[in-house]
Formats: structure tokens, C-alpha cells, sequence
């Protein structure tokens, strides 16, 4: 096996910049799009909002809220100039209506994705809102709304990051983090469900999701050589995959990511190494997701 240092991707700008180009002309050629799209650096948020369990008349006053809320999200620039492309995410926020006399408050159950390999689940958010209200962004003021959604933004931004470059995405998951440590003082009916979301950003930024990330980085840097050299390729990417065993031998159950990660990648795994004669790969595929044993066999045949 070769050492990480012997393997490990570049760290100067100027590759880091290339890396970031190839990958772009990468995902054009893969999924289609215009250059100029891809460099426009923005978030690109879906809503989808699901009313159905509210009263009328709490739903007449959320008439307009999908639009205020990717307004809020779209029209904000979230990253540093490092993150060239589209950062799509979806988000479905079921809505139940927890009011007060004096205030519209709701329960919420929401699903963020990056459309592709991270998805987060939360059954546990809580917030105020007042029909015609406009979020603002603020990284010093506490909001139940929009706290909630700069922490999760942050976290899906976070591992975006980390596919451009060796633990890239630290800044985004230390916002993550301060959002969550605002969230444990003096918060009373919306403090549920904060301490786990802590827990979680604290977990992500330990040692033992850093192996995770790594392995991040030497797959997606394998994965911008795929056209160019597809021999390097390769090399980087069974390094990733030799990764992924032994995390899957110590991941914490409470946040599984290897299944998710083959869920999203195994096709273009097949694809690089198809032509090659590494049954390695095939092995440790087969070890990490057995259910798609015969997928993989008539996949590596053709």
C-alpha cells in the first residue's frame, strides 16, 4: 500500500486552483451545464414545503414563505472565493403548528441534501415566525429560523469543501459549531434538539470523522484525473476505497456515512476500473456493499 505521504494530493494555490477547474469540466461533461453557471459561486437552494398538517388559516399566512425562504438562500454568497461552481441543495421542511396565543411558532421536520452522497434528517427543530417577516442573515444574532438553516448550509458547504482540497471544509463546520454553542443558552422552547446538533458539528470536527474527510480528499482528487490519467486516477481512488473499509470497521453508528458515500459513487467507481485488471477494487467494493455484488460483476463485464 502506498503511504499517504506518497499519495497525498497538492496543497498550493495555484494546483488547488487547477484541481477546482478540472473537477468544474469534470461535472460538465459528466452531467451537463455551462461554465459560466458553474463558476457563479452561489448556493442554489430548492424548497420544498410541506403544509398539509397546518390549519387554513396557518397556511394562508405562509403563502409566500418557499419563496422567502430561497430568496434567503439564493441571494446570499455563503463561501469564499476557493468554491467555484453551483452548490445545489434541496430541502423539505414538513411544517405542524405549535402557536401560542402571542406568537406563530411550528414544529418542523427537515431533509437537506446536496442532491447526491450527504443528506441530513432533523425531527427536532422548532421555530418562531410571523407571516411577512424577511429572514436576514447575521452571524451574531441568534434566530430560531435562521440559525437552524446557516447550521445545516454550513455542514452541507463543510464536506463540499473537503472534496477541493485537505480538510478545506473546517471553517464552514467551525460556523456550524458556534452556531450550535449560541443555540444551548437561554433558548427555552426552542432548545430542543440543539445539544444532539452539537454533539454532531463537535463529532465532525474530531479525529475520528478526519479520517472520513481525508479519504474525501483522495477521491475526488483521483476522480478530476479520470480523463487525463486515468492510471493516477486510480491509484488515488483505490487508496480512497481502501479508506472507506477501515472506517466502515470503526464508524460510529449513530452517523453512518460509508454506505451513503458507495450509494453515490459506486457507478463511477466501476466505471474508472473496469478496463484494469485490479480485482482489488472489485473485492473491497463487493466487502462494502454486498447487495450489489452481481450489479458490480455484470458492470466490471461489460
Amino acid at each position: 500500500m502506498k503511504s499517504n505521504n506518497e499519495l497525498s494530493g497538492p496543497i498550493c494555490n495555484g494546483c488547488r486552483v487547477r484541481r477546482i477547474v478540472i473537477f468544474v469540466l469534470l461535472v460538465i461533461f459528466v452531467f451537463g451545464g455551462s461554465f459560466s453557471e458553474l463558476l457563479a459561486q452561489k448556493v442554489r437552494a430548492t424548497i420544498e414545503l410541506q403544509l398539509d398538517a397546518l390549519p387554513d388559516e396557518k397556511r394562508e399566512k405562509l403563502q409566500n414563505f418557499q419563496q422567502i425562504l430561497e430568496n434567503y438562500f439564493n441571494n446570499y454568497q455563503w463561501t469564499n472565493d476557493e468554491f467555484q461552481g453551483d452548490l445545489p441543495i434541496t430541502i423539505q421542511i414538513l411544517m405542524q403548528d405549535i402557536s401560542v396565543s402571542y406568537e406563530d411558532r411550528y414544529k418542523l421536520q427537515i431533509i437537506i441534501s446536496n442532491n447526491s452522497d450527504v443528506q441530513y434528517t432533523d425531527k427536532r427543530c422548532r421555530m418562531a415566525y410571523q407571516k411577512g417577516e424577511v429572514p436576514i442573515h447575521s452571524d451574531n444574532t441568534w434566530n430560531s429560523l435562521t440559525s437552524l438553516l446557516d447550521y445545516f448550509t454550513y455542514i452541507i458547504i463543510g464536506e463540499e469543501m473537503d472534496k477541493f482540497g485537505h480538510l478545506l471544509g473546517t471553517p464552514y463546520f467551525e460556523k456550524a459549531k458556534q452556531i450550535a454553542e449560541q443555540a444551548r443558552f437561554g433558548l427555552g422552547q426552542f432548545i430542543e434538539g440543539w445539544d444532539l446538533r452539537y454533539e454532531m458539528i463537535d463529532y465532525m470536527l474530531g479525529e475520528k470523522y478526519k479520517k472520513y474527510r481525508v479519504m474525501k480528499d483522495f477521491y475526488f482528487y483521483g476522480l478530476y484525473f479520470a480523463n487525463e490519467d486515468p492510471e493516477k486516477a486510480r491509484k488515488y481512488i483505490k487508496e480512497a476505497i481502501r479508506m472507506l473499509a477501515e472506517i466502515k470497521t470503526e464508524e460510529d453508528p449513530k452517523y453512518p456515512r460509508v454506505e451513503k458515500f458507495i450509494n453515490a459513487h459506486y457507478f463511477e467507481i466501476v466505471q474508472l476500473f473496469k478496463d484494469s485488471d485490479d480485482s482489488d477494487v472489485y473485492d473491497i467494493l463487493v466487502r462494502l456493499d454486498p447487495d450489489r455484488e452481481d450489479v458490480y460483476r455484470e458492470l466490471l463485464k461489460s
